[in-house]
């Protein structure tokens, strides 16, 4: 079976998506790859095609159960043979898992990347050696990435161990080149095709609301939901307590939301997660412990209540929204709290390294104040907020992509070459006597602060001191955060932060270049206003369709619901859009419509084509 048919006969698709087909091809070819995609382009297909044009077993490393099951349960109403073992699972049900695989019943086996190390896979493993092994989630392997498992560094000697070293494929959706070659290096990848799909998606409209604290975020999430009900959509908090403060406010509000954190019983979270994977509820609340292993393909919106820690886990949280390429919202409700609070957990995160030597733990602290530091810019910015991100991520993007919040807003560059020359100036003068202070401390010398630490240091001797008397602290501050962001300053980040000079400093107080910006408007008095609707990335319903893609809706919910699975593993919602658009009469018409495979035909076919049917014919006898 070649790719193209293995594609359309299990996933309903006559093309691949961009940059898969290459993939899958080199994997074919017997090379290892990586490749690095963003979330919801595609990337499980890209190990799964191959796994069903090989002959053997495909091994698929994946760092949580829920995304195994996930992926299992889809595969499985594709008429694929996939299985997964975790811990969850009783004893008699691993035992049915390997009895089965030693048969040769799998296509695809699922498996925790601590499961390898166990001697009854292992010697699975040996008898059975697996032609290709898929790691997912890859950049867990790195210590320069946001989600570092010690567990993921065990895998190189595994599979070198095997009878047979298998290909390779390692695939993540955050990744900067520093990860990339970790990731490389330590899977032990043999010449590998690596490839950068991009980390744009165009669908997704990215924004930041600046707010004052936890009361003004509850009001902004609050008129959020107001503009946009019955939207499905993942609310995301920092800490448990928060999640549970807000899924209370909603819930109290008569809003269907539900809540998920690692402090809630096993069963309410399997619970909380089914209600929402089956649309019983709206809106999930959530730490980020929720999220990764679910391919729920209709989310709309995913809104951060808390800033995340670092871009690589805000992208991949927010890249949950607008998997089926709809049109979505991905929004942060951001506040100088939430700086804190990652600096808090940063501090604290040293104590679960303990699989760690110290010079490592020390290590991976720095980078995460760094990536914190990264977060911190992004979340402050009056620049383009998606070419924030794909600049970080190693793209060279447009300077405006005219669909997130700061290019939607309408703001005129003001000069600010005054106040930066006075700020870069004092940043000169303590340079000059052998000193580097944090950013509010020189504010506080700018201001002409009489406090006592700055009269015990001496800085109140310096011919900066008081020279921005009437500016008011928190925009001094704004503005050496915004400096150090354009480059002419340094933050140097750590525990202990200082602003330094570097070499674009001269610009500002030697060649006395201009220096203009679009400043941060203090939206602390503002309601939140709705932002402008982005033009739709898929195919309208035509007028007059709208009542079949209800009744289809309805029957795809009763289908799911007969089944046990949620209704988008049925059929999409882009792929039910066409079927409504397109109303299919034929099994080989239906069969044309993107996402409807040959197994899901033989399923659902008869039904929803029967339903096209009556529609069509109620509409005939109520023609005049």
């Amino acid at each position: 079976m070649t790719p193209k048919e293995a594609l359309k006969k299990y996933f309903g698709y006559d093309g691949f998506r961009p940059y898969q087909g290459e993939l899958i091809e080199e994997i074919l070819a017997g090379r290892d790859v990586l490749g690095v995609m963003p979330t919801g382009a595609g990337k499980s297909l890209c190990y799964q095609i191959p796994a069903l044009c090989l002959p053997g077993l495909t091994l698929v490393v994946s760092p949580l159960i829920s995304l195994m099951q996930d992926q299992v349960a889809a595969l499985g109403l594709s008429g694929v043979s996939a299985a997964c073992l975790h811990s969850a699972q009783s004893e008699a049900e691993q035992r049915e898992v390997f009895a089965r695989a030693f048969d040769g019943g799998y296509q695809l086996l699922y498996v925790a990347p601590e499961r390898l190390e166990t001697a009854g896979f292992r010697t699975f493993c040996a008898e059975n050696p697996p032609v290709l092994v898929a790691v997912d989630e890859a950049h867990c392997i790195s210590q320069w990435g946001q989600d570092f498992r010690p567990s993921y560094l065990r895998l190189p000697a595994l599979l070198e161990g095997l009878p047979v070293r298998p290909r390779i494929a390692a695939f993540t959706a955050t990744a900067t080149e520093v990860v990339r070659e970790d990731i490389a290096r330590l899977l032990t990848l043999r010449d590998p095709f690596v490839l950068v799909s991009g980390f744009d998606r165009p669908n997704l409209r990215f924004g930041v609301h600046a707010t004052t604290g936890p009361n003004q975020k509850k009001q902004a999430l609050l008129q959020y939901l107001k503009e946009h009900p019955g939207k499905s959509g993942i609310v995301y908090c920092s800490t448990r307590k928060t999640v549970d403060e807000v899924c209370a406010l909603l819930v109290e509000r008569g809003l269907s939301a539900g809540r998920y954190h690692a402090g809630m019983d096993g069963e309410e979270r399997r619970q909380m997660q089914e209600d929402f994977l089956y649309d019983r509820i709206s809106v999930m609340v959530a730490t980020n412990a929720f999220g990764m292993g679910i391919d729920k393909s209709n989310i709309s919106f995913v809104l951060h209540f808390n800033m995340p820690q670092d871009l690589e886990s805000y992208y991949q949280e927010a890249g949950r929204a607008g998997r089926d390429g709809e049109p979505a919202e991905c929004l942060l409700l951001y506040s100088k709290q939430d700086v804190r609070t990652g600096e808090f957990l940063i501090s604290h995160s040293r104590e679960a390294d303990s699989e760690l030597d110290e010079e490592a733990r020390e290590r991976v602290v720095a980078q995460a104040r760094e990536r914190l530091r990264q977060m911190t810019y992004y979340s402050t910015t009056t620049g383009c907020l998606r070419a924030f991100f794909l600049r970080y991520f190693g793209e060279d993007p447009p300077r405006t992509c005219g669909n997130c919040s700061n290019c939607l807003a309408e703001r005129t560059p003001q000069d600010i070459t005054i106040e930066a020359q006075k700020i870069v100036s004092c940043v000169y003068r303590l340079r000059q006597r052998g000193r580097a202070i944090g950013k509010r401390l020189i504010a506080d010398i700018l201001r002409g602060s009489k406090s006592e630490r700055i009269q015990s240091m001496g800085f109140d001797g310096l011919s900066t001191y008081g020279i921005m008397k009437d500016t008011p602290r928190r925009t001094i501050v704004y503005l050496i955060e915004l400096l150090a962001e354009e480059g002419y300053l340094t933050d140097t980040g750590g525990e202990y932060p200082v602003i330094q000079l570097n070499a674009r400093s001269n610009e500002v107080i030697r060649e006395r270049r201009p220096v203009t910006a679009i400043l941060r408007e203090d939206l602390a008095k503002e309601k939140v206003k709705p932002e402008p609707r982005a033009p739709r990335a898929s195919r309208e319903i035509p007028e007059g369709d709208s009542e079949l893609y209800r009744r289809l809706a309805k029957l795809r919910a009763e289908l799911a619901n007969q089944a046990n699975v949620p209704a988008y593993m049925v059929f999409s919602n882009a792929t039910l859009r066409e079927i409504a658009a397109q109303a299919p009469h034929t099994d080989a018409a239906l069969l044309e419509v993107p996402g409807v495979g040959e197994v899901k035909l033989g399923r659902y076919g008869r039904a929803f084509l029967n339903c096209i049917a009556e529609y069509e014919a109620e509409k005939r006898q109520g023609a005049p």
